[in-house]
């Protein structure tokens, strides 16, 4: 056999089955540098501790919040499955499907998917998050609604998200457009397809809806809203942080439904419970689905 037709010679290997020895030795130091790393992890969180972000003590978990703070949540049971108005603020007697407020009002989406109540905690982390510049909780919002909102097997696949926007103005002053970043950090922790589509725009500034009683946010809310026409034939999905009367969504999911979509749901972190209702009360204040108010982003002595 000549020289230039020797067959190429083959890496040295080790074992029967043929194993090359430099894969295994990998594998090894991948075992060690994982178990290097997990007792890195253990050292740093016994240095320095995870602090709480609303209870503000540490605790040994890597989430913002400890256990007993996420335990605590206030969570939407029972909620009407149109507007998500949790059970205890029904005033409906009838056995219809859908509670009052879907009675009266005419609603253009066909389901709110809305897992928390605008409560103590659910309340304090929203305004942390929102009104405090803090778009860094924004992944712990996105798993804590996934996780509450959703059964594992009922998670819906392909879907396209699309954020309600924020007024030009708040992103100035907050820094940051609030619900868009929310609708990112689901889509990187969604475990399906899904595409954020920032398909709609307002048509008008004006009294933004938190500084609004429940009647004034439905007269607020005529032509709010321009739709892309990509929406057109596609099942869509709004995103909104908190849903106090519903008025926003609507005007935004009729919009969707006129530019051509074929069917809007909502998604929503937190239900604002109905008037009277004994959710209303919670401990640390009232949450009463009226007017809140944005904290003042002036210094204390500004005039």
């Amino acid at each position: 056999m000549t020289a230039t037709n020797r067959p190429p010679i083959k890496p040295l290997t080790g074992g029967a089955l043929g194993t090359p020895v430099r894969s295994a030795r990998s594998h090894l130091g991948h075992r060690v540098l994982r178990a290097a790393l997990g007792q890195t992890i253990k050292a740093i969180q016994w240095l320095a501790p995870a602090v709480c972000v609303l209870c503000r003590q540490t605790h040994p978990s890597t989430e913002a919040i400890c256990d007993d703070c996420d335990r605590r949540l206030p969570r939407n049971q029972a909620p009407c499955p149109r507007c998500a108005l949790p059970s205890a603020g029904r005033t409906s007697t009838t056995t219809l499907k859908y509670c009052t407020d879907c009675q009266q009002h005419r609603f253009y989406f066909a389901k709110t998917h809305a897992p928390f109540l605008m409560q103590a905690g659910i309340r304090d982390l929203i305004h942390l998050w929102k009104f405090q510049h803090q778009p860094q909780l924004s992944p712990l919002l996105a798993s804590l609604f996934i996780r509450e909102a959703f059964t594992p097997a009922d998670l819906p696949r392909s879907l396209v998200l699309i954020p309600i926007p924020t007024q030009w103005r708040r992103q100035l002053q907050r820094g940051f457009d609030h619900t868009r970043v929310l609708a990112q950090a689901i889509a990187a922790t969604y475990p399906h397809s899904l595409t954020v589509k920032p398909w709609l725009r307002h048509t008008r500034s004006g009294a933004t809806q938190h500084r609004l009683n429940r009647s004034a946010r439905w007269h607020n809310q005529h032509e709010r809203f321009a739709v892309n026409a990509r929406i057109q034939g596609c099942q869509v999905v709004l995103l909104d942080d908190v849903m106090t009367t519903g008025a926003t969504v609507n005007a935004a999911a009729a919009a969707c439904l006129k530019a051509g979509a074929k069917q809007v749901k909502v998604w929503c972190f937190a239900r604002t419970p109905e008037p009277g209702s004994p959710l209303t009360r919670y401990h640390g204040g009232l949450c009463n689905g009226e007017a809140h108010h944005e904290p003042s982003l002036r210094k204390p002595n500004a005039r």
